[in-house]
């Protein structure tokens, strides 16, 4: 058998000028966003500190108002309605949307709000029924034995005075009793406090009593030679102005005796002082008149190509803007009070019967038999118009603007004027609560990024310090740091922010003060564990200066468990701020802090429990974003917990 020896096959062997490709060894850095990004909890942290940064960045954006401004005429659930606050994040009611609807037995001839617009009042037939404002539920009813007149709320909301027959009858509003009775005879159609309730007027055709609530008599009686247009009070109750015919006359409100008479050239149509009652707006045919009460001279009139009727001033009180009203058929007109200049013009559709503007002057009504526009006095824009179905017998603003009171046949009715929405509502000082908690975000960041950093810096050098040198100024630097941290931490910072005083700054460095002894017992344990090591040993034979060993060898080989630790204190510096803040110590009002907004609206828990919430909740999410965070790069800087 023949044998054949096969070839062994060749060994192939690369070429010597072949290049082998190798990976470049990841940055510690790169690595460590690597791992931190495997970690679900670090990922969430860093999506919500993300969202928080760019909520910070643009709060000017996204703030719907400023958050430090006290908001005009804002809606029913401002500082008045606070027992059933409207949550916008749920819905609420829109313009012309009705807030309370609730019904009398026979036809209502007069209605009232009491000056903290918490109760409303109206007079059908025998019967003066007060109901609440938030839910329109009724709380009692006063009985007359003849048809209520007319009746008004005294300035204190303690009494009713009320004009029934030809008694005046005066109610105890606490006790609901008659706390006293005048007689008057002729009856009466018009009774109105002063601004003070220290005296009354009464009106009956062309007679004009007025009383002192000391004796409970008329002091003055004036006889007008026409038939009465108006009769009304200054606004500090010194002076009454009637107006009839073709004159306005002022009179002494202690006494009875005219002041002056300021004459017109036609019948007057109406009558008004402004809210300073500094001035009066008078219509007469085509002509509107503004006169100062001063020094009864006519300060400017404004002539129109058709006859005015129902003059008013729009005024807002709390920044001294004055325009003047009046119509005219189907049309509105508004002016500009010092110059006479037409501002817009408001086309109602019907003939109307009556113009007024909210109490800070934001909107506008116009009225006729049984429809109602309201309009934005800043463009003339209509936000909204309700028709009824009976005709319109009293149209009263609330204090606050945000409502409108309207009776009609049996029905009262308060109708929402704006559409101003307010996310989370507003606080008790009447601010816009989603702004301030926007705000509130930089506050936040800007407290935890400064106080740790201000802690870490410090506590960096005196324990990086104290764990190279050793000896004496270890034991030194040490000691001093255990005697801070035998303190409570909140306790020592409340007590260095009563030495210092109240105030953000103060509080920051407290917290800073508090923090510092944390960092440092972590730096020195850094720093004691790596000085050993080879390298810094050959640094030290190679008579590197020690310095220079510490800061570029030493300490940032000791960085990782710092940057947990600082991450984490983040978190802590702003929950113990914002109990500073709670307690009044941090941020003072009306600063934006979510801390000082809880304080401020912690007695409104349970009456208003949205003010609370939404301040608690952004702490909550800032701190633990923090903690995620602080957590996941707590794994990713040690291996050895890698998973």
């Amino acid at each position: 058998m023949q044998h054949t020896d096969s070839a062994s096959p060749e060994l192939q062997l690369p070429a010597a000028d072949t290049t082998i490709h190798t990976r470049p060894p990841k940055g510690l850095w790169r690595e460590t966003l690597e791992r931190l990004i495997r970690k679900p909890s670090a990922v969430v942290g860093l999506i919500i500190l993300g969202t928080l940064v760019l909520i910070a960045i643009f709060a000017p954006v996204i703030a719907t108002h400023d958050p430090l401004a006290v908001l005009l005429d804002v809606p029913e659930e401002g500082a008045v309605k606070r027992m059933d606050p409207c949550i916008h994040l749920l819905g609420c009611p829109s313009a012309g949307d009705e807030l309370v609807h609730t019904s009398t037995e026979t036809n209502i001839q007069a209605a009232r709000l009491n000056s903290t617009n918490s109760l409303m009042s109206a007079a059908d037939g025998k019967t003066i029924t007060v109901w609440k404002t938030d839910d329109g539920s009724v709380l009692f009813s006063l009985q007359h034995e003849s048809p209520v007149t007319s009746f008004d709320w005294s300035p204190n909301d303690q009494t009713i005075l009320a004009a029934s027959g030809e008694e005046l009858i005066v109610w105890d509003i606490n006790r609901r009793i008659i706390s006293r009775t005048l007689p008057h005879e002729g009856g009466v159609d018009l009774v109105e406090w002063n601004a003070d309730g220290t005296r009354f007027l009464t009106a009956s055709g062309r007679t004009v009593r007025i009383y002192d609530t000391l004796s409970w008599t008329p002091v003055g009686t004036i006889e007008l030679e026409n038939d009465r247009l108006a009769a009304a009070w200054n606004n500090n109750g010194t002076v009454v102005m009637t107006a009839s015919g073709n004159r306005v006359q002022l009179w002494n409100a202690f006494v009875g005796t005219e002041v002056a008479s300021l004459d017109h050239d036609a019948p007057l149509t109406s009558a008004v002082f402004n809210g300073s009652t500094n001035r009066i707006l008078t219509t007469s045919g085509n002509t509107l008149h503004v006169w100062n009460t001063a020094s009864y001279v006519e300060e400017i009139v404004i002539e129109h190509d058709r006859d005015l009727t129902h003059g008013a001033w729009s005024e807002n009180l709390s920044r001294g803007v004055e325009n003047v009203m009046a119509i005219s058929g189907n049309t509105g007109f508004v002016w500009k009070s010092k110059t006479g200049e037409l501002l817009m013009t408001l086309d109602h559709g019907d003939p109307i019967q009556r113009i007024s503007s909210s109490p800070l002057a934001t909107r506008l009504i116009t009225q006729s038999d049984t429809h109602i526009t309201v309009w934005d006095a800043n463009n003339g824009d209509s936000i909204s118009s309700i028709e009824l179905e009976a005709p319109i017998t009293n149209v009263a603003w609330q204090n606050n603007g945000g409502g409108l009171l309207v009776t009609s046949g049996r029905d009262l009715r308060i109708i929402k004027t704006s559409n101003y929405q307010y996310i989370m509502g507003v606080d008790g000082n009447v601010r816009d609560q989603f702004s301030r908690v926007i705000y509130g975000t930089r506050v936040s960041l800007m407290v935890g990024l400064t106080t740790v950093s201000f802690a870490v810096i410090i506590g960096i050098i005196a324990g990086a310090v104290a764990g190279f040198l050793g000896g004496w100024v270890d034991n030194l630097i040490m000691r001093i740091m255990d005697v801070v941290l035998a303190f409570p931490p909140l306790i020592l910072a409340i007590a260095v922010v009563t030495v210092l005083g109240p105030g953000l700054q103060n509080a920051l460095l407290a917290i800073s003060i508090v923090f510092i002894p944390a960092y440092a017992r972590v730096a020195r344990a850094g720093v004691l564990s790596v000085k050993e090591e080879d390298f810094v040993t050959a640094d030290r034979a190679l008579g590197v200066h020690p310095a220079r060993i510490l800061f570029r060898r030493v300490l940032p080989n000791a960085l990782a468990p710092l940057i947990v630790q600082a991450t984490l204190g983040i978190g802590t510096a702003i929950l113990d701020a914002a109990a500073l803040s709670f307690l009044g110590l941090g941020a003072q009002p009306p600063m934006p802090e979510w801390g000082s907004m809880l304080g401020a609206e912690r007695n409104q828990i349970f009456t208003a429990p949205h003010l609370v919430f939404y301040p608690g909740i952004a702490i909550m999410i800032i701190v633990l974003a923090f903690n995620l965070l602080g957590d996941g790069l707590r794994d990713a800087l040690d291996p050895r917990l890698d998973r």
